[in-house]
């Protein structure tokens, strides 16, 4: 927006000159700001939220753990706003919270660090994992239902609500005696690892 600086009488303590001044320096600024784009949005609103479920993205598969058929390595997320009350625990009964089911939100979310398998081939899985190196009877694994996440509200270029999170997905399974150097036993992920 421009501002007219050519004024002939004296404004509170400003003469014309002043203003003229004041107009140009203005203008100037504005001049070389940069103009917002009118379908950008903001920016994104960030909230805690709390996977549901997940869903493989079709054509998304590659052959891990030595699998005799392809499994699923990217999915999409429905998911529910949650927030801490004051006792400390997660709140999920609150009418306000949004969720991926609601005609105003209705969207599922992707995770960012699928997004290698996502955009190229799935060779090597986010956040940098090659296939060829998990070991026998190990998976991939979706991010596991009621995982506390930050959730970015976005737009889609055409306008249309786009949710986002950032997670790296587990990759599970029981460890054999080529993993132990024993006679196997105990598991990855939340246990020991064992053999004897």
């Amino acid at each position: 927006m421009r501002v007219n600086g050519a004024w002939h009488l004296k404004v509170g303590p400003w003469s014309p000159n002043q203003i003229r001044a004041i107009a140009d320096a203005v203008n100037k600024v504005n001049d070389t700001a940069p103009q917002p784009n009118s379908g950008a949005s903001s920016g994104p609103t960030v909230f805690l939220a709390r996977i549901t479920g997940s869903t493989p993205v079709s054509g998304k598969t590659a052959t891990v753990g030595g699998s005799a058929s392809p499994q699923a390595v990217a999915w999409t997320y429905s998911w529910e706003e949650v927030s801490v009350n004051t006792s400390d625990a997660y709140e999920t009964t609150k009418g306000y919270r949004r969720t991926s089911t609601l005609a105003g939100t209705k969207s599922k979310a992707f995770n960012g660090c699928e997004g290698p398998q996502m955009i190229g081939t799935t060779a090597v899985l986010g956040p940098g994992i090659t296939t060829t190196n998990i070991p026998n009877t190990f998976t991939f694994k979706p991010i596991a239902t009621n995982t506390v996440v930050l959730m970015y509200a976005l737009s889609r270029d055409n306008g249309e609500p786009l949710f986002f999170f950032s997670v790296p997905n587990a990759v599970d399974g029981t460890c054999t005696s080529s993993l132990t150097g024993g006679g196997g036993g105990g598991e990855i992920d939340g246990g020991g690892v064992g053999g004897g």
